[in-house]
């Protein structure tokens, strides 16, 4: 008989429970958490106890991951085999974190050469991280030549001529991304980065063709839109993006952008503090806080009141909590003696000074 996991015990609903412990051997009867405690002391006693220990491969993965890159390494170096191209690559990832970029691009040379495509990538990137983009970019064009439908090499092509500035280049690799997946999304993003909003909406408009339910896409396609001055269609893409996506503040705010530049400032106003409910992002409390100063009627000699308040500082960034009671002193309070006899003199003195003051007649 297979035993049941502790997952399926703990998860499992009242008669399959039953059905368990009858297996099992053991009394259906009482209470659930009775019956389930049951069985899971008969799988802990009884079942066969699955040991695993990460080996030092694992263990200097995970070190790299969590940032003791130093660690790592060593732990990479007792594994090297001159027949696995991975522990090179491994090796080459922690010395990368580390900040020695020189070693981490000999050990991926070194992946290379074993017959590992992926590490032309990494090499790549440890190349672009150290500023040689160019070499980075020599890197990335050999493995097109090898693999010229690889989406992963075109991606981070793509973001490494955007790193640098040349737009041109970045809309051709996300062009060809698009070809390759049917995803025009970063492509319409790059063409937005460029001022071509015409380009723009035509890539979307082919992406929504296959992704009709995109609200990202939808929101994209409005503000190209609104940036072409077609406010009513512009507003019509957003409302489409709101109904897929009714809690996103970014929408939202877009949407109050369109209002506002059709004369809809109340209607505008609703949608910003929407979306300031949401999530209090700059860009929204801007954009309230100039319709609101549009809006106001400034009188002469009067201070405006503040558009918009902002929140007091936390202590140490800690979120505010309120103190229902205060907590008490080790030792109550209480007038030390001495100065209880002081104010007492100090008292009598006065007395005495206008007792004996002459009085006016």
């Amino acid at each position: 008989m297979t035993l049941p996991s502790a997952a399926e015990i703990e998860h499992a609903d009242w008669p399959a429970l039953k059905e368990h412990a009858l297996a099992l051997g053991l009394n259906p009867k009482g209470r659930s958490g009775m019956v389930r405690q049951r069985i899971l002391d008969r799988l802990r006693t009884g079942g066969t106890e699955v040991v695993w220990r990460a080996g030092r491969a694992e263990q200097a993965a995970l070190l790299t991951r969590l940032g003791s890159p130093d660690v790592a390494i060593r732990l990479w170096e007792s594994t090297i085999r001159l027949d696995s191209p991975a522990p090179w690559v491994g090796l080459g990832t922690a010395y990368e974190r580390a900040g020695r970029l020189g070693e981490a691009v000999k050990c991926f040379d070194r992946a290379v050469q074993m017959g590992d495509d992926a590490a032309r990538l990494h090499k790549a990137h440890a190349l672009a991280h150290g500023g040689a983009t160019e070499a980075a970019l020599a890197e990335l064009d050999v493995a097109i030549s090898a693999r010229p439908n690889d989406v992963r090499t075109w991606a981070q092509r793509a973001a490494i001529l955007e790193s640098i500035g040349r737009s041109d280049e970045v809309i051709l690799a996300y062009a060809r991304i698009g070809d390759l997946v049917g995803n025009r999304l970063g492509l319409a993003r790059a063409l937005m980065k460029a001022h071509r909003f015409d380009d723009a909406e035509i890539a979307l408009a082919a992406h929504l063709a296959d992704h009709p339910r995109d609200a990202t896409a939808w929101s994209n396609r409005g503000v190209c839109l609104a940036k072409r001055e077609r406010w009513k269609a512009a507003l019509e893409a957003l409302q489409q993006a709101t109904a897929l996506a009714e809690r996103d503040p970014s929408i939202l705010n877009n949407i109050a952008c369109v209002l506002a530049a059709m004369g809809k400032t109340d209607e505008a106003l609703r949608k910003l503090r929407a979306a300031r409910r949401l999530h209090e992002d700059p860009r929204i409390l801007l954009n309230e806080a100039a319709l609101l100063e549009r809006t106001t009627p400034v009188v002469p000699g009067k201070k405006p009141a503040p558009i918009v308040a902002q929140r007091p500082a936390h202590r140490a960034g800690r979120p505010r909590t309120r103190r229902v009671a205060r907590k008490p002193k080790s030792r109550p309070r209480s007038t030390p003696p001495k100065r209880k006899a002081r104010r007492r003199a100090n008292a009598s003195a006065r007395r005495a000074r206008r007792a004996h003051r002459p009085r006016r007649q």
